[in-house]
């Protein structure tokens, strides 16, 4: 299996924004054109995980300072459960510069046993390839909220570095952070 950088292939990064509709919630999508222009920059690439000429899953990196930012990462749906995912990621971590950061959906957000039960089952996936769970920020977003993970140290003041890299890649797109230390409260 390899990564291949399909950034600058217009046919396959439309295939791409296709799948990301298919395969993220609307309120955990940046919009496709900001991406691009951000990989124009070089500040974000996308990649196809291949076997050959057969396409196994795909993801978004966006770089920002010492932290590569995993957005996205999605086996294809005809691939999911075989292992792939585990396959992927260290690929993943060869093409990160710095820490290599990304989110999950915060389990005490969950609104029933069964979306309970899948966040788990993901942040458990991340923990067995070596990311923990980073301590002091939690993003709101309209859908709900999430956590940041990483699997190398990330240094500094957390939900500043969330902020930024977030203003990098969506403006003030709907996102506000919490520490961990100051619950999240909703109003109704």
């Amino acid at each position: 299996m390899e990564l291949i950088d399909i950034s600058a292939d217009r046919q396959k990064t439309a295939q791409l924004a296709k799948w990301l509709k298919r395969d993220f919630p609307l309120a955990e999508r940046t919009p496709f054109r900001i991406l691009k222009k951000l990989a124009k920059k070089g500040g974000a690439k996308f990649y196809f995980a291949c076997e050959g000429e057969e396409v196994k899953a795909y993801c978004v990196l966006h770089f920002f300072r010492n932290c590569t930012q995993l957005l996205y990462l999605a086996v294809l749906p005809q691939m999911r459960g075989a292992g792939v995912g585990s396959l992927v990621m260290p690929l993943i971590k060869q093409k990160a510069h710095g820490a290599l950061v990304l989110e999950v959906e915060d389990p005490e957000e969950a609104k029933n046993e069964e979306e309970l039960k899948v966040r788990l089952r993901r942040i458990a996936f991340y923990k067995r390839l070596g990311f923990a769970m980073l301590d002091g920020v939690r993003l709101l977003i309209p859908g709900g909220a999430l956590r940041p993970m990483s699997c190398n140290a990330v240094e500094g003041d957390l939900p500043r570095l969330w902020k930024e890299m977030y203003a990098e890649i969506a403006g003030v797109f709907g996102v506000f952070l919490r520490t961990d230390d100051k619950p999240l409260k909703r109003e109704k």
